[in-house]
């Protein structure tokens, strides 16, 4: 009898199956540990800490984000072990990191306090916690309140976030997290502009409209984590991935909105593998008042493999493929199957995909990052849609030349001044990289790019610099510029990654900047006070100006916000 290796587009309820029966099965058993949120700034002090110490001589993996609690406490401690002479802010940051993750740590009076109102702030970093042998868990409120206005929208811009974050182990063995938040904003008139071209709110899945200018919207994440061995762990969640260094990603971001996954991360000597299987949304059709609550949204799939190895001391070099694979009934009317082989983990995913007949996006690439002196750390990514080599050296423009690539560096304590740091980055992406057939199988997940931001057909100049003149003061100025082909005339030039290249404008001569073409300057000032445990004020100014093929309904920016926000990062509209 023959078994087919074909299952149908539903969901991972095989992999998930396959995972429990590896729990059940596994008995070496390691202590287990959940994750710290993503959070540009947060994350920013932790890429300090690596810096500083030269990743752990080597034994420290940061490609793959979030990163697990109780690495970055390993971390921090060595950096305080290995750098005595640090300044008080980067001894701020290492309390801080303390008081986060408390799990990880000895208990001692730096988190710990006599209980306030009963149970509550018995931690420093949580509103309420309970630890046994067996059971640890943390709870706390999550909130963010901002009044502000902006130039190009006639109502004042608003956020209203509201919602709680739940995490904890079992036995050591098993770590959870739940995050959930009811949300709604008015946002700059840019933002709406975003809404309009891509149907969608950034960083968000359902929505409804409010007024003319907002949005509603219900965030929800969550994973369980469980760590088979000393070296290998699983996580099956909802929740976003960060593959990368640099401040944006061209291989997975954590710009859009949420999807479900099945994670494996080994970790042995040097070596990093990660494998990630994710349950993705084709581009939801969006009606005056927002995303329709009674149609089914058609699923397609992402899966990823990435091998990292630290080389030396101060070294990583990664090597990643990809397949998004989805089954558009108009192109595959009687195809509504994928291959099982697609969950193998350690597969060469291009040739899978070659057997079926190649009907999926496969891309390849590769990632490093070196820290070659003190205080000093270069970046970048290299990714590949398709690529022929005869077609590139005839520098024709072939629309099939689809890539991307990016190169950056971070510098600590600029000109000597201790926690000056500076970040500069380029991005290129050229027209129709990480386009398909359909948005059944482009590189994006409910209606917004998998990757950067901006899309494609796009040069972008990143410059962020980040002082903390005392421990509970963090100033930044990002300055970021870019120049990007938008379409015209109706037709396809390549920038918008959820139309199907089937439609673009030409076979040859494609360009970056091709079609009506933008120039785009954004300007981010923030002063952030944190109160106590991540509780921050921010006062931000943001000043956006758009020149060259412009139309009436690009308007020019000027954008003034205080916010008030507790354990949750800044809501960011940089694009």
């Amino acid at each position: 009898m023959k078994f087919p290796l074909r299952f149908k587009f539903v969901d991972f309820r095989f992999c998930f199956g396959l995972i429990c029966l590896i729990f059940c099965i596994q008995n070496l058993v390691q202590a287990q540990s959940t994750f710290q949120p993503l959070d540009a700034d947060i994350y920013h002090w932790i890429t300090r800490a690596e810096i500083k110490t030269k990743a752990l001589r080597g034994q420290y993996h940061s490609a793959i984000k979030p990163y697990q609690r109780k690495d970055i406490v390993a971390l921090m401690d060595s950096n305080q072990i290995w750098n005595p002479s640090l300044s008080r802010v980067d001894r701020y940051h290492i309390q801080y990191f303390r008081e986060v993750n408390s799990e990880w740590t000895a208990p001692d009076s730096s988190h710990i306090r006599k209980r306030l109102w009963g149970a509550f702030f018995h931690r420093k970093a949580d509103l309420l916690s309970y630890q046994d042998k067996d059971f640890d868990v943390h709870a706390n409120i999550v909130g963010c309140g901002s009044m502000g206005k902006s130039s190009d929208n006639d109502a004042s811009t608003y956020t209203n976030t509201r919602g709680v974050e739940v995490r904890g182990l079992i036995a050591k063995k098993v770590g959870f997290y739940l995050f959930m938040a009811d949300n709604q904003m008015v946002v700059p008139g840019y933002v709406n502009q975003w809404n309009r071209l891509y149907n969608s709110v950034p960083h968000e899945g359902f929505w409804k409209r409010i007024g003319s200018n907002g949005y509603d919207f219900l965030t929800a994440r969550g994973y369980v984590s469980y760590a088979a061995t000393r070296f290998i762990n699983f996580q099956v969640g909802h929740d976003r991935i960060n593959i990368g260094n640099g401040y944006r990603s061209l291989i997975l971001s954590d710009f859009g909105n949420n999807y479900t996954f099945a994670k494996i991360n080994v970790k042995v000597w040097k070596i990093q593998y990660t494998s990630l299987f994710a349950n993705t949304k084709i581009d939801p059709a969006v009606y005056p008042a927002g995303t329709p609550g009674s149609k089914w949204i058609p699923d397609k799939y992402l899966f990823v493999h990435r091998l990292g190895i630290n080389i030396g001391k101060s070294s990583n070099f990664g090597l990643f493929e990809s397949i998004v694979a989805g089954r558009d009934p108009a192109i595959y009317p009687n195809a509504t199957k994928l291959d099982l082989s697609y969950l193998n983990p350690i597969i060469f995913y291009r040739s899978i995909e070659q057997n079926s007949g190649s009907p999926d996006n496969a891309c390849l690439g590769m990632d490093f990052k070196t820290i070659p002196v003190k205080n000093l750390m270069l970046y970048g990514q290299l990714f590949l849609d398709e690529f022929l080599l005869k077609e590139a050296t005839a520098n024709t423009g072939w629309w099939g030349n689809k890539f991307a690539t990016q190169i950056g560096l971070q510098y600590l304590d600029l000109f000597g001044l201790k926690n000056l740091d500076i970040q500069l980055e380029y991005n290129r992406v050229r027209p129709y990289t990480y386009s398909h057939q359909s948005s059944y199988t482009s590189y994006a997940h409910y209606s917004q790019p998998l990757a950067n931001p901006l899309g494609a057909n796009f040069n972008e100049f990143i410059g962020i610099l980040r002082w903390q003149p005392i421990p509970e003061l963090t100033t930044s100025l990002k300055v970021i510029y870019y120049t990007k082909g938008l379409d015209k005339d109706s037709l396809n030039y390549g920038g918008n990654v959820l139309k199907s290249y089937n439609t673009r404008v030409s076979n040859y001569g494609n360009e970056i900047g091709q079609g009506r073409k933008v120039n785009v300057a954004f300007v981010d000032a923030t002063v952030s006070y944190q109160v106590w445990t991540n509780f921050f004020f921010d006062l931000k100014q943001v000043i956006r100006t758009m020149s060259g093929a412009t139309l009436p309904t690009d308007k020019n920016t000027s954008f003034t916000s205080l916010s008030v926000r507790w354990n949750i990062p800044q809501r960011l509209h940089e694009f």
